[in-house]
């Protein structure tokens, strides 16, 4: 890749992957509709586009050939927004704006970015009362679907790369292990539910890496898990965090109702992509949550 777009360009996942793709030499068109709070390197390579993700945005971009046009802006992914179906709804036309604008202006391959919570969808019919979550993990599965059957009518190659749950340096998202270390780090108990689901985390080092494979390589699906490869069960993953961060008996399990979602090993199974790009995954969990913890002391 020579050079691409990037929109949610100052956010945790955007601004990291940003940082990878300079130091490939890559330059970034970096969209965001604020750059307060600056995650982003100085750098020649990148061209700061302040404005917001809709039909407009076209106007506002370079005329030159972009090889990638990554997608990651999406508002409501935390708080009372999350569960707004009109903010989720119009989360779904700013992709579809994406891929006119992706169109228009003659890039190569459109991906945007989804997340494991649309496997949540799948327990729907069985519950009678949902959390503010599933209306999030609807949104982007319904955003894949419409973004996908778009694309291959419009003739633009698209990529939907689902996240599993992401952390690492820098997280401040309040996801389950950056509120986990939060208020272990605080002193105070991390309640969950039975935490007896199969579950998946991935180190955001190693998300970016796919990420940036699969701008970069020509790629055969429509569809692509980012995880670790390595499920195994919540609980395993939460009293581990515990044990790393030497407050093992503040884990709380069990405290919170089961929320009634149900999840497989086979939904978090990375072995598609790991056909096409190789393995990408370098930071196992205790290493990556020790690297976690060293980052939030020195805040």
């Amino acid at each position: 890749m020579k050079r691409v777009i990037v929109t949610g360009a100052n956010g945790f996942i955007g601004s990291s992957l940003i940082k990878k793709l300079v130091t490939h030499n890559v330059e970034v068109v970096a969209v965001d509709i604020t750059f307060a709070g600056d995650r982003i390197p100085a750098s020649d390579l990148i061209t700061r586009v302040e404005s917001c993700v809709d039909a407009t945005l076209a106007e506002k971009l370079p005329e030159v050939e972009y090889d990638a046009f990554y997608h990651l802006a999406w508002r409501g992914v935390n708080g009372t927004e999350k569960a707004n179906p009109s903010i989720q709804l119009a989360n779904i036309q700013m992709a579809i704006d994406c891929a006119d604008i992706c169109k228009k202006i003659g890039a190569k391959k459109l991906l945007c970015a989804g997340t494991v919570a649309e496997n949540a969808t799948y327990s729907l019919p069985a519950l009678r009362q949902t959390s503010g979550g599933m209306m999030y993990g609807v949104a982007k599965h319904a955003c894949r679907l419409i973004v996908e059957d778009y694309c291959k009518n419009i003739g633009l190659p698209f990529v939907w790369m689902q996240f599993s749950n992401i952390y690492g340096v820098g997280n401040k998202t309040g996801n389950l292990v950056s509120y986990t270390l939060g208020e272990l780090m605080a002193g105070k108990e991390a309640t969950f539910g039975p935490a007896q689901q199969p579950y998946d985390f991935i180190y955001v080092d190693d998300l970016i890496e796919a990420v940036y494979r699969l701008g970069g390589n020509e790629t055969q699906r429509a569809f692509y898990y980012i995880g670790s490869g390595r499920p195994r069960i919540l609980r395993e993953y939460l009293l581990r965090i515990g044990e790393l961060a030497g407050r093992a008996d503040k884990v709380c399990i069990g405290i919170r109702p089961d929320d009634g979602i149900k999840y497989s090993m086979e939904m978090f199974s990375n072995g598609t992509l790991v056909e096409e790009i190789g393995d990408y995954v370098s930071t196992d969990f205790d290493n990556g949550i020790r690297k976690t913890i060293e980052w939030l002391k020195s805040l």
